[in-house]
């Protein structure tokens, strides 16, 4: 199968986010900002000039080296959209985004407002800080809305989730989206994986340096000549991860210590999910790259250019989290552990905790074949909200793709229209558990709207 261009480029630069390694002290890039430049990226791009017209009114400006764009329809209904996007790369150009389906959020009456953030990089902190500039903002141009929603996809979901814990009184709904709600245990995801493909692969852990700049061009080649097919030269195959689902024709390329780790990787993204998972197993680890989470340990496991090492498993206990059959990485994987002013931190940089302590509805959704933010972010918000007794405040609703984000136009009107009617009506829309099992081959299908491409090989009956 032919991968898109688009998703290369986009999936590359997702790939560079989450792990960046630190510049030389310095007083830091100078942001700017096109107003020509397009807003959104792939299919919601479009310049201000076309997204301007009669009965609307379109609204731009900078706040505190943000900048802004907003709409209001003249036939206002009196709601407001407030959207936090996500990861915009490491440049110097600042990006506005518009919500998606913005379009019919206008025909519907809701004004919508958005901001850049000041810088870009993984940093949630900032998005929380712009945010709520922005929500002001919206405030003082036209007037106090009667319900406000905020609303965001991937680092923006974890801007979502944190900000209306933060700011409880500037909103009264939420929609994270793909979202980064288990805050920083999604690096000790990437974590596992880069030291857990090591353990599988026999390398001896107290020989190991990580995080290593090398990591790629020394241990990453050893691990694949372990985990993978390898020709009669030693050399693994180009495309090493192969797993044997449909995408790549049912190819298997790896070796029964590489399908322990497929295995182990399955578990801790979520769960097992069948077929879904052997499919998102491929896209990840074949379409995106084949170093695509292998990029994303190499480095000094730093975030958003700031001091202090974020994922670690000094503390994971591997026979309990991910169960019996994986209870020999206890004695084998390396440890790691993070620096405390990143993992104990109660302020908003360079990663926000969520603590799962909402105070408005929340309605989230997240793709089931998620392997870069996988769906372990969504149980793990779950889990955190039900702890706090909030659970009757989070809905949870599972869509049958394996993509990041990937969601259809009428998903995200599904989704924008039940988080309306719960707050203006207080009935608590339908979701799915997606804590007490995730295996249910049905998994999503009153969801998922539209079949199309790769969601054709898993399809609801």
């Amino acid at each position: 199968m032919r991968r898109s261009s688009f998703v290369v480029v986009l999936v590359a630069a997702l790939a560079a986010s989450l792990l960046a390694i630190p510049a030389a002290a310095s007083p830091g890039p100078a942001y700017w900002y096109d107003a020509d430049a397009p807003l959104g990226i792939g299919a919601n791009a479009a310049p201000i000039s076309s997204i301007d017209g009669d009965g609307v009114e379109t609204v731009q400006g900078e706040i505190a080296g943000a900048v802004y764009v907003g709409q209001r329809p003249d036939d206002w209904n009196g709601d407001l959209v407030v959207w936090a996007h996500g990861y915009r790369g490491e440049g110097t150009q600042l990006y506005v985004d518009p919500p998606p389906a913005r379009q019919w959020l206008l025909e519907q009456g809701y004004a919508w407002i958005a901001s850049s953030y000041r810088r870009n990089s993984y940093d949630p902190g900032v998005g929380v800080l712009d945010t709520n500039n922005v929500t002001q903002r919206a405030q003082q141009l036209w007037g106090r809305a009667d319900r406000t929603y905020l609303a965001g996809a991937s680092m923006g979901g974890h801007v979502t989730a944190a900000a209306i814990e933060r700011f409880p009184r500037l909103y009264d709904g939420a929609l994270p989206a793909c979202g980064v709600l288990g805050d920083v245990e999604l690096f000790d995801y990437f974590l596992d994986y880069n030291l857990g493909a090591a353990a599988f692969a026999g390398l001896d852990a107290d020989a190991l340096t990580y995080p290593d700049a090398d990591w790629v061009d020394d241990e990453v080649v050893q691990i694949k000549q372990a985990l993978s097919l390898h020709d009669d030269l030693g050399r693994p195959s180009s495309q090493w991860a192969m797993g044997g689902s449909p995408l790549v024709g049912g190819a298997n390329l790896l070796t029964p210590a590489g399908q322990q780790f497929k295995d182990f990787v399955e578990i801790g993204s979520g769960g097992e999910r069948g077929l879904i998972y052997d499919v998102a197993w491929d896209y990840w680890n074949v379409l995106a790259g084949e170093n695509f989470f292998f990029d994303l340990g190499e480095g000094d496991g730093t975030i958003a250019n700031r001091p202090g090492i974020v994922g670690q498993n000094s503390d994971t206990v591997y026979a309990e989290e991910y169960g019996p059959q994986f209870a020999h990485l206890d004695d084998e994987i390396l440890r790691v552990e993070a620096a405390n002013r990143v993992r104990r931190s109660k302020g908003m940089q360079p990663a926000p905790i969520i603590d799962g302590d909402p105070q408005v509805p929340v309605l989230s959704i997240h793709t089931i074949g998620d392997l870069f933010v996988p769906i372990e972010m969504q149980q793990i918000y779950a889990r955190e909200v039900a702890a706090n007794g909030r659970s009757d405040l989070l809905v949870q609703r599972a869509i049958r793709d394996v993509g990041h984000c990937t969601f259809t136009d009428a998903e995200w009107r599904q989704s924008f229209g039940d988080l309306f009617t719960w707050v203006e009506t207080g009935a608590r829309p339908d979701g799915d558990d997606l804590v007490a099992d995730i295996a249910d081959p049905l998994l999503g299908c009153d969801w998922t709207v539209g079949t199309g491409g790769i969601r054709a090989l898993f399809p609801c009956p």
